[in-house]
């Protein structure tokens, strides 16, 4: 066919424009490249002076194609920002007439239906809604009567072939209306489609193509396929610098006035080691064997350090108990509590305030201060502890 090359040079240049451009701004980011479809109503204003010439002795035949409706159908898919790739199909069915030089003609309803490519080109696709359209398609061309009658010329009526093959090249511009978040949109569009008839399909050989330049409009329906793309989470905001605490002891670097404290030493707000006082053993306090009964010995040793603590009404105070480690660790523990607690009963019934002891705390058999391997370090190692916390 004559014109094939030309449709081939079509697509090829509409391709090469595509990705051309693509190499210039390949830094753009889709907001969406989901598959669509796009139904469309069109009407064709249809050239109606077509002259297909003739070397035999038939004469010239000219078509004369009334405007018609019509409808067209695409699937795409955007490529980038810029850029959507469309397969698209269309359907004419105008009525067509047939005449020759010689004054007879025929006529009929015609055919006219095409598929090809469109590249549709978004020059600002978030802020200008509208498009570039370059296209080819190859399709039929169907005139619908049988025969065309040449008088005059002794032939007789010509029989009119079917389905004569017809390329089309499309140029034009196109605006899309979102409807919704979905992505939903009106799309209206101008084509000028340039068509070539391959005559010699129709009449016979002999016959020249016909060649048309028709003009396309189109409204319809841009549908999405999918679900809408997403925004991607932003990325958290990273957290401030923390102000550097070099030793661990909570106090940073800025307000330690003893930098290099040991981990785990207690420090006070200048970050300096606190000078606790050692707890006050209350020596002679015991108990009876496996029990928290204070013995007449306790007694008498309590009642000195409830004058002592009268004497100093301003001081608080806390107590904590301790055993040796015959019996189970459990037992010893509650064991250790008990007799604390039998302690702080004594103080409060003979006049001290319940609200100067702050806590009372049985710690078992932890913490020994002598060995348990003999009797005198097992004594030693039952105690009860006073430490001063306020005064």
């Amino acid at each position: 066919m004559k014109f094939k090359q030309p449709l081939t040079a079509g697509v090829a240049g509409a391709l090469g424009l595509a990705f051309a451009t693509g190499a210039m701004a390949q830094t753009d980011t889709p907001q969406d490249k989901r598959f669509y479809v796009a139904p469309m109503i069109s009407y064709g204003f249809f050239d109606n002076d077509a002259v297909g010439s003739s070397t035999s002795s038939f004469g010239e035949v000219n078509t004369d194609n009334d405007d018609s409706i019509g409808g067209t159908l695409a699937i795409g898919k955007p490529i980038n920002s810029w850029l959507n790739l469309e397969l698209f199909g269309f359907y004419f069915n105008p009525d067509q007439r047939l005449s020759n030089s010689a004054g007879s003609d025929s006529g009929g309803d015609a055919d006219l239906y095409g598929f090809g490519l469109d590249a549709l080109f978004f020059p600002a696709r978030d802020t200008l809604p509208v498009y570039g359209i370059l296209g080819a398609a190859f399709g039929k061309t169907d005139p619908g009567f049988g025969t065309i009658d040449v008088e005059g010329d002794g032939q007789g009526p010509i029989g009119v072939g079917d389905d004569a093959d017809t390329d089309f090249l499309d140029a034009g511009l196109g605006y899309m209306y979102q409807l919704n978040d979905y992505g939903l949109a009106v799309r209206a569009e101008y084509r000028y489609r340039y068509t070539t008839v391959d005559t010699a399909d129709v009449l016979g050989a002999g016959y020249e193509d016909q060649r048309y330049d028709d003009h396309i409009v189109s409204l319809g329906l841009q549908i999405p396929l999918g679900a809408p793309p997403t925004a991607p989470e932003p990325a958290p905001a990273p957290a401030p610098a923390q102000p550097m605490d070099s030793d661990g002891d909570g106090v940073i670097d800025a307000n330690d006035q003893c930098p290099g404290t040991p981990r785990g030493t207690e420090v006070d707000a200048r970050g300096c080691p606190i000078e606790k006082k050692a707890p006050i053993v209350l020596k002679g306090v015991t108990f009876e064997f496996d029990s928290a009964k204070l013995t007449m010995q306790a007694e008498n040793r309590l009642n000195n350090v409830v004058d002592a603590l009268q004497a100093s009404s301003e001081v608080k105070f806390r107590m904590d108990g301790y055993t040796d480690s015959i019996g189970t660790e459990q037992y010893n523990q509650g064991l250790s509590q008990r007799r604390v607690d039998s302690v702080k009963q004594y103080l409060i019934q003979h006049g001290i305030s319940s609200s100067r002891i702050t806590g009372t705390q049985g710690h078992g058999e932890s913490n020994p201060v002598a060995t348990n391997e003999t009797a005198a370090g097992r004594a030693q190692n039952r105690r009860v502890e006073l430490n001063v916390t306020e005064q």
